[in-house]
C-alpha cells in the first residue's frame, strides 16, 4: 500500500527478482551523475531498459506516485502485472542489475 508521507510499501523488503529487462524501467535525470553510473552499467551489461527523465513533469509525477521520493535514480521493477517495486540508491541498483542480469552479458 502507497501511503503518501512514507512512499511506497516496499521498506525492508528484498527486491523481488525478474526474469526479464522489459519489466525494468528506470527514472533518472541526464545531468545526475549517479544516474550516468547506473546507465553506464546497463550499456556494459547490454540490457534494455527504459528510461524515464524526471524533468518531464508527467514522469516526475509517475516516480512519485509510484515510489514516494523525487530521487533518482530509481529502478521500477514490475514484480507482478501492474504491480511495482521501487529500488532506490545507485549502488543498490548497480547491485540488483549485476546480480540478476550479469551473467547473460
Amino acid at each position: 500500500m502507497f501511503d503518501w508521507l512514507k512512499g511506497a510499501d516496499n521498506e525492508g523488503a528484498p527486491a523481488p527478482v525478474v526474469d526479464s529487462a522489459e519489466r525494468l524501467a528506470l527514472y533518472q535525470k541526464a545531468w545526475c551523475p549517479y544516474c550516468q553510473r547506473v546507465k553506464a552499467v546497463i550499456a556494459e551489461l547490454g540490457l534494455d531498459i527504459a528510461e524515464y527523465d524526471t524533468n518531464d513533469p508527467e514522469q516526475l509525477q509517475a516516480l512519485l506516485a509510484g515510489g514516494g521520493q523525487r530521487m533518482v535514480p530509481c529502478l521500477r521493477i514490475e514484480f507482478e502485472p501492474g504491480r511495482y517495486y521501487w529500488l532506490y540508491e545507485s549502488m543498490d541498483i548497480i547491485a540488483y542489475l549485476r546480480r540478476h542480469f550479469g551473467e547473460r552479458a
